[in-house]
């Protein structure tokens, strides 16, 4: 039983459609991204994986029966098959690995966010260096204790 390339070709925009539906509770549309990509990634892999093993059997079956014509069409039109599939995983990782950086770069961004907010939170009490303290007694970054300077 030979399933042909549109009816893969289908499934796998079916499954893609499903992941982006059933992925809506991510905390960022970036992870969501990379979630989707990675699970579209992982299912043309599998396809493929599933067509080079029928594509190994089909060459063994035609080492048993190279007299068969039949086997060999099945042969060319596997391989097409193979080739498709391959260009679909291969693009699936490029969209995966895509997502990935855009992810990085959003984290680093709330990164940046989180430390420039952790700077400004001074004290409106004083000012200059001194705003820069979060308790009485912090020393501040270059600064050195009185106890230790004698």
């Amino acid at each position: 039983m030979r399933v042909p390339v549109r009816n893969i070709f289908a499934f796998t925009v079916v499954a893609f459609v499903a992941i982006l539906t059933g992925c809506t509770s991510h905390p960022s549309p970036q992870q969501t991204m990379v979630d989707d990509r990675y699970l579209m990634y992982k299912e043309t892999y599998k396809a493929y994986k599933e067509a080079e093993e029928r594509y190994l059997n089909l060459l063994f079956n035609i080492e048993r029966m190279p007299e068969e014509e039949e086997l060999w069409i099945m042969k060319r039109e596997q391989m097409q098959e193979l080739i498709q599939l391959r260009e679909l995983m291969l693009q699936a990782r490029g969209e995966l690995d895509d997502a990935m950086r855009t992810w990085e770069t959003h984290l680093m961004e709330v990164q940046a966010e989180v430390k420039k907010a952790q700077v400004q939170q001074s004290s409106p009490n004083f000012r200059g260096r001194d705003a820069q303290r979060t308790s009485p007694g912090q020393l501040l970054p270059g600064e050195v204790s009185s106890s230790r300077k004698r």
